[in-house]
């Protein structure tokens, strides 16, 4: 009977976990459309509301059916109000909701988070491209400077959000896989590929699908070769790979014509990531620095924007952020080498690359791959 009741409140709390995920991951991919240009800035308060209720109901699910013991959950509360006061510091929440839901998958089969991310997100996508289609949302339309190329956005903030969710969701297919895909599927996704370069032109993040499609395609020899590096190299190379864009960034020099054609590639985010080291100085605990995307809901405004997870995480939340967030993706590279997860360490990898050209990092609809932070991984398939 007591092991009945036992799974009972199991099953009871991962039917809300996933209930508070489906609703946060639908909040928070909505936030970065263009509705608020279609509702008004009093649709981005319902949502952060709503994201709000579903980071409660979470927070409620790990007090209550987690079991935890009252240490834990004391060093839970800990990391909760450590990371609240930097995230208000920067005015930027999303850390700290991510934060409850890494906590809050604690024994649920992370497969299961995956085909939720998929099946919410790659809904809400064709949803939002059929509103755009229709005029019910707006397509938002840019040029490329000195290109004159044009990028659509079909329904998203930018033409580069559509391009980073597509390669989100392709990542996440490719975990539930384990990146065994047969040629025909690696074929029709890299059309798909091109086809979003041809409507978002947006070439950083189509090289990360090209990398992508590549692993897919020699999976066994790169799984080997990530399998030799191991655990210490791996992280190893994360950390060098943060610190070198950290130090790119700050030495940043716009007359060196070296550093002036890295920058054009990079779509100017060396020069404006140097702009924020020269006009605020490094915190222990962040601070806020005003931004303006190409998305911004008020329409035309002057751009200044940092895309660098890693420029954002220093400048924006401060040091001790910072190593939290290399801290995390080093454990989540620990747990894949422990089981011999390597689709995850490749991931892992290939989130890395990406957060010197993105800051979706912390956004659950862009990146679900934290939740394997405590979650149930799958069992390691044969990687010969």
């Amino acid at each position: 009977m007591l092991e009945k009741l036992a799974l009972n409140k199991n099953n009871l709390g991962n039917q809300l976990y996933m209930f508070c995920f489906s609703l946060y991951l639908i909040v928070n991919f909505m936030a970065g459309t263009t509705l608020s240009r279609a509702l008004g800035l009093g649709a981005i308060v319902i949502l952060l509301r709503l994201s709000q209720l579903a980071a409660f109901l979470v927070f409620c699910k790990i007090i209550i059916f987690d079991r935890h013991k009252f240490n834990t959950i004391l060093a839970i509360l800990v990391g909760a109000c450590f990371l609240f006061i930097v995230c208000k510091q920067a005015h930027e929440l999303d850390p700290f909701f991510m934060y409850l839901f890494i906590v809050g998958a604690y024994r649920i089969d992370f497969k299961q988070i995956l085909n939720k991310y998929i099946l919410v997100v790659l809904s809400i996508l064709l949803l939002v491209y059929a509103a755009a289609v229709l005029g019910l949302v707006p397509n938002n339309i840019m040029w490329r400077e000195g290109a004159g190329v044009v990028r659509a956005g079909l329904g998203l903030a930018t033409p580069s959000d559509l391009a980073a969710h597509v390669f989100y969701l392709m990542l996440a297919f490719a975990l539930v896989r384990d990146f065994i895909f047969s040629r025909q599927e690696i074929g029709f996704m890299a059309l798909i590929a091109v086809l979003i370069f041809a409507i978002t032109n947006s070439r950083l993040d189509a090289l990360l699908m090209l990398l992508l499609l590549i692993t897919m395609y020699f999976r066994g020899y790169i799984f080997k070769a990530v399998k030799y590096i191991g655990f210490k190299g791996t992280a190893l190379l994360v950390a060098l790979y943060a610190l070198s864009n950290l130090l790119l960034t700050y030495f940043f020099d716009p007359y060196d014509p070296v550093f002036a054609q890295l920058d054009a590639l990079l779509s100017r985010r060396l020069l404006f990531g140097n702009m924020a080291f020269e006009k605020h100085p490094i915190h222990l605990f962040g601070q806020y620095i005003y931004q303006n995307g190409n998305g911004d809901p008020r329409g035309f405004v002057v751009y200044y924007f940092i895309d660098s997870a890693y420029v954002q995480a220093l400048m924006m939340f401060g040091v001790i952020f910072l190593l939290f967030m290399l801290g995390l993706l080093a454990y989540l590279l620990y747990r894949a080498f422990k089981i011999r997860y390597y689709g995850l360490a490749i991931a892992v990898l290939l989130i890395a690359l990406s957060m010197a050209v993105n800051h979706h990092f912390w956004h659950m609809s862009y990146n679900v791959s934290l939740l394997a932070l405590l979650a149930v991984l799958p069992p390691a398939l044969d990687t010969e």
